[in-house]
């Protein structure tokens, strides 16, 4: 028997995204970065790119179909609105996108999240992102 999926919504992401679903999109899609076999190099390649802008990220990606989110955040919604809410957060810059560099017949969308301008941007508001300060050491100034 599997266990019950969860969907949080954090206060902060809500104000940052300046709504509850996208703050649960966001959220999930932090929740996948952590399970990412390489978080450590991604967290170390985030700290780098704050650094050096120019850097390409290669480390923290991960795949999702829009109909696995779906389900993930629990919204109750269709994969298109996913879509949509994916795409807010990719302009805003909180999460990158992308096709399978290796495989260019897969259609399945790669995220990253972006630890750095999501703090930066909860700071500028006087918030912070709760865990991940003292938990990835991501400079937020």
């Amino acid at each position: 028997m599997r266990g019950f999926k969860r969907s949080v919504i954090k206060e902060e992401l809500v104000r940052l995204t300046g709504d509850y679903k996208s703050a649960i999109v966001l959220n999930q899609i932090i929740y996948w970065s952590e399970y990412n076999r390489d978080f450590d190099k991604f967290i170390t390649a985030e700290k780098k790119w704050n650094e050096d802008s120019d850097m390409e990220l290669t480390q923290g990606w991960f795949f999702k179909t829009a109909k696995e989110l779906a389900e993930d955040t629990l919204i109750n919604t269709d994969p298109s609105s996913i879509r949509r809410y994916v795409k807010k957060l990719v302009d805003a810059g909180w999460v990158e996108e992308r096709n399978n560099p290796k495989m260019k017949w897969d259609h399945t969308k790669q995220y990253r999240v972006n630890l750095v301008k999501i703090q930066k941007d909860l700071t500028q508001m006087g918030l912070y992102l709760e865990g991940y300060n003292n938990k990835t050491d991501i400079p937020i100034q």
